[in-house]
C-alpha cells in the first residue's frame, strides 16, 4: 500500500476513520503481524471476518500521532453500511443479526500474545465495538498497537477475498499461517501438537484443552488439521498441497518421538501465478534476480555486482509487499555490502 494512498481524507471526527465503500479499501490483502497470526486467540468465522476488515483499514500512518504523543486520542475505525453488506454479502436489513453476537464476543476477546521463554500474556483485543443505524464502530486497544503494526516483526499478507471465501474458522487460521510463510525463501517448520493445539483456539487460560477429544492426536488431525487442508485446497488456487511419501497424507507429515506423533510438518508451496512474468527484452536484470541478490547479501554468500544492487534496490517496494524482511538489519547488511563493491572497485582501479 502506497503512502499516499493511506493518508486517509474520510476522518470525519477526531481519531476516527470512515470507510463508506469497497473503494475505501485500498489493498487487495490485510497484514497480520507475526505475534497474531500464531496468538491465542479463538474466533468464529464472522468474527475473523471482523477482524480482517479492521485490519484492512489499519495503517501505521493513522496513529502516528498517537504513538508520538501528539494526540492522547487513538484512532477508531467506523464502517457504513454499504461496504458491510460487500464484505459480508448481506443484505443491509441482515446486518444487525449477522453482526451482533460476534461483535458482542469480539468485545470480550482476550488476545494471548506469547513472548520468549515461554510466557504469554491476555489483553483486551479491543476498546469498544458498537453497531448503530448501519455503522460498526471498533477501537482497537492502543496497548496491542505494537501487534497490531508488526513492528519490528514480520508479518503476513492475506488476500482478505480468498481469506472471506474460506468459510470454517480453522481453515481461516491454518490459511493466516500458511500466508505468513509466502515468500520463498521462508520456511513453516514443523509445528508441534502442543503448539498447534493453542495456534487453533483449543486451550484455555491455564493451557488446558478445552475439549478432551482433541487430546487424542487421530480425533485432532481428522477434524481439524485434514479439513482445514481440505477447504484451502478447494479455495485458494494459489496453494499447492503435496502428498507425504511415507504416509500419504495430504498436505502435511508427522514428526515422530519413536513412535508417538508429536507434531506435524505442513506440506505447501505458492505458486507466482497470480504475478506476471517479468521478461526483458534487453537481458536487463528482473525481479528474480533481485530475490537472488537478496539472498546473497542476508545470507553473506557472495559480494554482489554494482548492476545487481541496483536492480535489488528498483525491487526493494515489491519485495516488501511480498513479506521480505526489510528492517534495519536488512539495510544494514546492504551497507556492508555496498561497501565492499565499493573496496574491490578501487582494487581493481
Amino acid at each position: 500500500m502506497k503512502r499516499n494512498e493511506v493518508v486517509d481524507s474520510k476522518v470525519h471526527k477526531e481519531g476516527t476513520i470512515t470507510s463508506a465503500v469497497s473503494t475505501d479499501i485500498h489493498s487487495d490483502f490485510f497484514k497480520k503481524s507475526h505475534a497474531l497470526v500464531f496468538s491465542r486467540l479463538s474466533l468464529s468465522p464472522v468474527e475473523h471476518d471482523i477482524f480482517a476488515l479492521l485490519l484492512s483499514r489499519l495503517h501505521k500512518d493513522q496513529w502516528e500521532d498517537f504513538i508520538s504523543g501528539k494526540t492522547p486520542i487513538s484512532p477508531s475505525y467506523e464502517f457504513k453500511s454499504k461496504i458491510l453488506c460487500d464484505w459480508f454479502c448481506v443484505e443491509k436489513e441482515d446486518l444487525y443479526n449477522i453482526l451482533y453476537k460476534p461483535s458482542e464476543r469480539l468485545s470480550e476477546k482476550k488476545i494471548g500474545v506469547t513472548h520468549e521463554g515461554n510466557s504469554f500474556d491476555f489483553i483486551p483485543l479491543f476498546k469498544r465495538v458498537k453497531y448503530q443505524n448501519g455503522t460498526l464502530t471498533i477501537k482497537p486497544n492502543d496497548e496491542l498497537i505494537t501487534e497490531y503494526l508488526g513492528i519490528s516483526q514480520g508479518h503476513a499478507q492475506i488476500p482478505h477475498k480468498s481469506f472471506r471465501k474460506i468459510k470454517t474458522e480453522h481453515g481461516k487460521r491454518l490459511y493466516t499461517m500458511l500466508c505468513r510463510f509466502k515468500s520463498p525463501h521462508t520456511e513453516l517448520h514443523a509445528q508441534s501438537i502442543e503448539e498447534l493445539h493453542g495456534f487453533f483456539g483449543l486451550l484455555d487460560k491455564q493451557g488446558k484443552i478445552l475439549k478432551k477429544t482433541y487430546a487424542v492426536n487421530a480425533n485432532f488431525i481428522k477434524r481439524i488439521i485434514k479439513p482445514a487442508i481440505q477447504e484451502i485446497d478447494e479455495k485458494e488456487s494459489r496453494i499447492s498441497f503435496q502428498i507425504d511419501e511415507k504416509t500419504g497424507n495430504y498436505g502435511f507429515s508427522y514428526v515422530k518421538d519413536g513412535r508417538k506423533v508429536v507434531g506435524i510438518k505442513f506440506l505447501f508451496k505458492w505458486t507466482q501465478s497470480d504475478r506476471p512474468a517479468k521478461t526483458s527484452e534487453k537481458g536487463e536484470l528482473k525481479y528474480e534476480d533481485a530475490l537472488r541478490t537478496y539472498l546473497d547479501i542476508t545470507e553473506k554468500r557472495c559480494i554482489p555486482t554494482t548492476d545487481e544492487v541496483l536492480n535489488l534496490k528498483a525491487n526493494l517496494v515489491e519485495m516488501g509487499t511480498d513479506g521480505y524482511d526489510l528492517s534495519g538489519e536488512f539495510f544494514t547488511l546492504l551497507r556492508e555490502a555496498q561497501e565492499a563493491i565499493a573496496d574491490l572497485d578501487n582494487l581493481e582501479g
